[in-house]
């Protein structure tokens, strides 16, 4: 990420945060209480869903301000905890050594399942791990039904790539190769991703049970005649699953602690269950 880029981060970060708690320019006159500050909390793309639900009910039920805007990815929310434009950053892969060595620490706070999906309507319910090798590298084209298959691939540092490479053996190559050669579409979003799985028949790409479970509309495969539910997750029988952190810098201010205390709570932890996520343990 470029210096310009950290730049415009930062002030589109404390844009946010000012128009969260700036008070009206032209009072009407009326005595009006003064409006309550938000607490930006903002990272990768694939924390927010899950990460949303959680904010709405702290927000409702235990008077919190807690804002969740668009993806800035988990490289961004480093980058902004780091400089102090953000107090409390969304990671979906564990910090790093240098990242703690400049200060960062992380909570955990849920466990959610990288998923193979497809578009609904694609007959198959089941792919190998040498199958999402051989889609990767164009070899294997064609679901079993005939149909072209639709390949959707995110990029070499997202991270559920980084936790699916060490697991299918040859998938990390499969993905550089087809960088090198754009081969297929990359989708440098959660959300895109997630999208472009609905509407584009064939489609094949991962997204995460979260999406799947709030937002539908995906097809979840299984690998290797393991399906993805909450059993075989809970279990490690389906092993593709990656951490959701807070991360910050210091010490937690009140309100993050107060919200990464409620993410914690028997409330906070049945909410992650019921919108994909798995508790963290």
């Amino acid at each position: 990420m470029s210096a310009a880029h950290n730049a415009l981060l930062a002030l589109a970060l404390g844009a946010l945060l000012v128009a969260g708690c700036s008070a009206p320019a032209k009072p009407d006159g009326a005595v009006k209480p003064a409006p309550v500050a938000k607490f930006l909390v903002a990272g990768s793309g694939t924390n927010l869903p899950i990460t949303a639900k959680l904010a709405d009910a702290y927000n409702k039920n235990h008077g919190g301000s807690v804002d969740i805007p668009k993806s800035i990815g988990t490289d961004g929310a480093v980058k902004a905890v780091q400089s102090g434009a953000l107090e409390l950053g969304l990671a979906s892969r564990p910090l790093t050594a240098d990242e703690k060595a400049s200060g960062l620490k992380e909570i955990p706070y849920a466990r959610v399942a990288i998923i193979f999906a497809a578009h609904p309507g694609v007959h198959d319910t089941n792919v190998t791990l040498a199958d999402i090798v051989r889609i990767h590298r164009g070899v294997k084209t064609t679901w079993s039904d005939g149909k072209p298959i639709v390949v959707l691939i995110r990029g070499l540092h997202d991270s559920s790539n980084q936790t699916l490479f060490p697991l299918i053996p040859g998938f990390a190559d499969a993905i550089k190769e087809s960088l090198d050669k754009k081969r297929w579409q990359v989708m440098y979003h959660d959300i895109d991703m997630a999208e472009s799985l609905r509407i584009k028949q064939g489609a094949f790409g991962h997204t995460d049970s979260t999406e799947i479970k709030i937002n539908g509309g995906i097809k979840p495969l299984a690998v290797g005649g393991v399906a993805p539910t909450d059993d075989n997750i809970r279990t490690g029988r389906y092993p593709y699953v990656k951490p959701l952190s807070f991360i910050y810098k210091g010490a937690l201010t009140d309100r993050a602690k107060a919200f990464t205390a409620f993410a914690a709570s028997p409330e906070g932890q049945a909410i992650i269950s019921a919108n994909g996520g798995t508790p963290q343990q």
